[in-house]
């Protein structure tokens, strides 16, 4: 019993220190093979002697370094700026240009028949309204504009409507007359059918301003 009391300071010592010992050893930080100046030294490779111009003349040194990645060889590879003037591939590169693009250019030929859809024909315009066609055509718009409108002009003279609109103009009693008419129509419209009208007006303005 004396012994194991004389024996437990003893023992509480030795763990105390050993425990120290082993902190001390994990704090202290130690020094590897690999470092920021290492490293930098490491992947400091030098260039590839084929990049590197010497100095021993100047025409030497103003000089184009063509390298092309790995590849299989082929005569498009190499552009004629880099072929000499008596190289023959020139001639040979120029020789399948040629007979590549003919081959093209008949493929093409042969199979737009069969693949395109049919060809889309405007229909003929027709300038066949003399002077005095456009005489009569204006004497008619004045003295009846009602039985002869424009639609039916455009008819009779088998010209277009705008054309009959450019020659011909109604009187101002006629043009007053159809505005009360079309005032009176949208008189009667609900408010569904107005919001509708002036949506649409609203659209064809955002689209002649491109914005629609």
């Amino acid at each position: 019993m004396e012994t194991r009391s004389l024996m437990q300071p003893l023992l509480r010592t030795i763990t105390n220190s050993s425990s120290t010992r082993a902190a001390t050893a994990v704090l202290i930080p130690r020094r590897h093979q690999s470092s920021t100046a290492r490293t930098k030294r490491a992947l400091k490779i030098p260039p590839h002697p084929s990049f590197l111009v010497s100095s021993s003349s100047s025409s030497e040194a103003a000089q184009v370094i063509y390298s092309p990645p790995s590849s299989k060889p082929s005569v498009y590879h190499t552009p004629f700026k880099f072929l000499p003037r008596t190289d023959p591939r020139r001639q040979a590169n120029l020789s399948q240009l040629v007979r590549s693009s003919a081959d093209l250019s008949r493929s093409s030929a042969g199979n737009n028949g069969a693949n395109l859809p049919p060809e889309l024909k405007a229909p003929p315009r027709k300038y066949n309204v003399t002077k005095e066609q456009v005489e009569e055509m204006r004497r008619l718009r004045a003295e009846d504009p009602a039985t002869w409108s424009v639609l039916k002009l455009a008819e009779r003279y088998d010209c277009a409507a705008i054309f009959v609109m450019m020659c011909c103009r109604a009187s101002a009693e006629h043009r007053d007359k159809e505005r009360a008419r079309l005032e009176a129509i949208k008189a009667r419209w609900g408010p569904i059918r107005t919001a509708a009208r002036e949506e649409r007006k609203k659209r064809k303005a955002l689209l002649l301003k491109d914005a629609l």
